[in-house]
């Protein structure tokens, strides 16, 4: 019979200690959420971290995939800061990352940062794998998750799942419902990019003709002025659309951080809502969304997952409100 080997001749094996930098836009991180999950599934043992934005960290609030997570302040986040401060903020996160002791950082990301490669080489991190993108088209999703064939985990990616407290949740329903608005559709009305805008007058007639259909509707958006230079907002957008519906069954809900956008948009029925972080923010948490999306952008970033209803065009605009109308219609009789 064979000798087995010496157990104590047998090298132990390392931990993993893998971080994962997602520094982009709200959806971005939404996408790269099955990332967590499946490194932690095969790596159960794993010391998992990510690498985020400021604006976009709460929603890792609660993450049970992560053991940690680090936050990347944008510049365009810190009007006025001074190149001094600018430095001592990536000295302060080059140090938290060089405590955790990281061998592998992974650039979720079709076009890698320089300044991530460099702050995640000075933590320590030896091993860098990159996102070079995908040949073929591919949801953000998948295409993300696929990175993580090089560290050997293989297979179709879980569902984005936010994780929410549920007293939360069951606050802002009760919220809506006390105001007569439980089980409202709602609509949020931002878009980063003009051309995924639709316009106020398509979602003022959508709101007179579904409150025809016994619809009433809760209006979200992001939060602040146009002009605001680290974020710009849409108050005056949402301030023209509720003047124009003021004797219709509409409530404005206004969200000042992401936490409570997240809870309220798990508090409606459904969410109508263009290409934009809050779709995938929706259908993070459950509720069936109808997107409205220019057509090239429909293969990578439509809301993952079944239960969705996706209305394309060649501009948003083009979208009519009729579709959209007949959409919430068949949701309501799913």
């Amino acid at each position: 019979m064979p000798v087995p080997p010496d157990p104590i001749s047998q090298p132990a094996r390392e931990t993993p200690r893998i971080l994962v930098v997602r520094r982009d836009n709200i959806g971005d991180l939404i996408c790269t959420l099955p990332v967590f999950e499946g490194i932690r599934r095969h790596y159960p043992d794993a010391h998992i971290g990510a690498l985020v934005n400021s604006y976009n960290a709460p929603l890792l609030d609660g993450n049970r995939w992560l053991d940690h997570t680090h936050v990347y302040v944008k510049s365009k986040h810190r009007p006025g800061a001074g190149t001094l401060a600018l430095v001592r903020d990536r000295f302060t996160l080059v140090a938290g990352l060089r405590r955790e002791r990281y061998r592998t950082a992974l650039h979720a990301g079709s076009r890698p940062r320089s300044e991530m490669r460099s702050l995640t080489r000075l933590a320590g991190i030896t091993e860098q794998i990159l996102d070079q993108g995908a040949d073929q088209p591919l949801h953000e999703v998948e295409r993300v998750y696929g990175l993580l064939g090089a560290l050997n985990i293989l297979g179709p990616p879980p569902a984005p799942r936010l994780i929410l407290a549920s007293e939360a949740i069951a606050g802002a329903r009760e919220s809506l419902a006390s105001r007569g608005y439980g089980q409202a559709i709602g609509l949020h009305i931002s878009a980063r990019e003009d051309e995924n805008r639709w316009p106020l007058e398509h979602f003022a007639a959508l709101i007179r003709k579904g409150a025809e259909h016994g619809h009433r509707f809760v209006v979200f958006w992001s939060p602040g002025e146009a002009s605001r230079p680290e974020h710009p907002g849409d108050d005056a957008r949402a301030r023209e659309l509720l003047d124009q519906c003021r004797d219709l069954p509409v409530l404005g809900h206004p969200t000042p951080d992401l936490l409570t956008l997240a809870t309220s948009l798990a508090a409606v029925r459904t969410l109508v809502g263009s290409d934009g972080g809050h779709v995938h923010i929706a259908a993070a948490v459950g509720t069936p969304v109808i997107g409205l999306y220019c057509n090239h952008k429909v293969s990578q970033w439509r809301p993952w997952g079944a239960g969705h209803t996706v209305l394309q065009a060649a501009r948003v605009d083009y979208i009519p409100v009729d579709a959209v109308l007949a959409a919430i219609e068949r949701e309501g009789t799913a």
